[in-house]
């Protein structure tokens, strides 16, 4: 009888010994399997946005999670983490700041960091840590703590993540890259505009030039013979209009000129850049307007600051400030404001040159100041032209790594803040 329980126990034992065995193979075989899956799930295509995205998938899959994000540094200029690719709910359904805490502890330490807030779980596993372009992998479970298996398996995928990284950063400088050629296409596109505007403006310039010329002639001869009063005044009329035409046509010349830039005998294309006069500038785009303040009896008021040498190109920002001045004085106009006058001041403080720009009229709303500068802001003032070239100065002003502001004085009007950093000066 003993022997027969002895027989039994070690028969029981024999059983669970083996089933205990078979559920521990049979833990490493979906254990491996899972392994598979999240290794092999980049390999079906060649496109990392794709290759990114079926990573996170297989996370989602193989660890039960509700979703997972990967996030690099995309490099160069750009700091910071950018999210690479997501699947499932996203992370930051828990808070932005959690995510970025989080993010930041795993990819500082180079150790798996979790959170447990309201219910859900977080994982961030580091990818190519220590390596600029690296980042990490996000995944967040809800209802259930994420086992070591699951960890595991975490720790695999940021593996394979690893190996795509460099990838990201150099589509990410591809993609900048491309953007430039974008940009650049459109200023050469504005560069063959302008050239076209020159050369017509040359023609028309000549063509009326000569007409002009023998029109004063005949019209000063005429005023001195003439004996009748009325006569002479009335040719001295026609004679300071004539005058006045040929003022203005002086000045279309000016969008025929070459659009180049001159250093030390030296010439560049518009779109490089060379010391630079910004009180010589902001002269230069009053007095293309100064007839015409005149006309509309605007009084311009200017104080000039002492400035350092800006590395920068005149043609584009005597473009800009004609704008902003061509803006500033429809607004005095539709405003209809009492004694209408501008008011320009150029400083240097900080390392930066300021060009602040004035105006007694509240005829733009202090909400609407803040959408002056976008390109669809002449549909909210179709009577204004001016409002299309506001585009363009919020372009150069990124170009020389400027802000612009516009604000509304309770006292003063409006305002236009230019703000340009000094690099280079002399």
């Amino acid at each position: 009888m003993a022997l027969y329980i002895l027989w039994l126990a070690a028969a029981a034992a024999a059983v669970c010994y083996s089933w205990w065995s078979y559920r521990l193979l049979s833990a490493r075989d979906a254990y491996q399997r899972s392994l598979l899956a999240i290794q092999e799930a980049p390999l079906v295509t060649d496109d990392f946005n794709s290759q990114s995205q079926l990573l996170c998938q297989a996370c989602i899959d193989e660890t039960a999670a509700s979703g997972c994000a990967l996030y690099l540094q995309p490099g160069f200029e750009e700091t910071g983490f950018r999210r690479a690719a997501q699947a499932g709910i996203s992370a930051e359904e828990t808070g932005t700041g959690a995510v970025k805490d989080l993010l930041t502890n795993a990819w500082q330490s180079g150790e798996v960091s979790e959170l447990s807030l309201g219910g859900r779980y977080l994982a961030a596993v580091p990818v190519w840590h220590g390596h600029n372009g690296g980042g990490a992998l996000i995944a967040s479970f809800i209802g259930k703590k994420p086992g070591e298996t699951e960890i595991s398996l975490l720790k695999s995928a940021a593996t394979v993540a690893s190996i795509m990284a460099p990838r990201f950063m150099r589509e990410s400088a591809l993609d900048k890259a491309h953007e430039e050629i974008q940009l650049l296409k459109g200023e050469v596109a504005q560069e063959s505009y302008l050239a076209g505007v020159g050369r017509l403006a040359a023609g028309v310039a000549h063509e009326l030039s000569q007409p002009l010329t023998a029109v004063l002639t005949m019209v000063g001869s005429l005023s001195r013979s003439s004996q009748d009063p009325v006569s002479s005044r009335r040719l001295r009329i026609i004679q300071e209009a004539v005058q006045k035409c040929k003022g203005i046509i002086e000045k279309l010349v000016v969008y025929s000129k070459n659009t180049l830039e001159k250093e030390n005998d030296v010439t560049f294309s518009r779109f490089v850049r060379a010391y630079t006069d910004m009180n010589q500038v902001v002269a230069d785009s009053l007095e293309l307007l100064r007839d015409n303040f005149a006309d509309n009896k605007i009084t311009p008021m200017v104080k000039y600051g002492e400035l350092p040498k800006l590395r920068a190109n005149s043609t584009q920002w005597s473009q800009a400030l004609a704008n902003i001045l061509a803006f500033l004085r429809d607004c005095l106009l539709r405003g209809k404001s009492p004694n209408p006058a501008i008011q320009v001041a150029t400083s240097f403080l900080n390392d930066k040159i300021r060009v602040t720009l004035a105006v007694n009229s509240f005829y733009i709303s202090e909400e609407e100041l803040s959408k002056i500068f976008d390109p669809f802001f002449i549909n909210s003032h179709p009577d204004m032209k001016s409002c299309i070239g506001l585009t363009l100065v919020r372009e150069v002003v990124s170009k020389h790594n400027g802000s612009i502001e516009a604000k509304v004085d309770a006292s003063r009007g409006m305002i236009i803040v230019i703000s340009i950093p000094v690099e280079e000066a002399e």
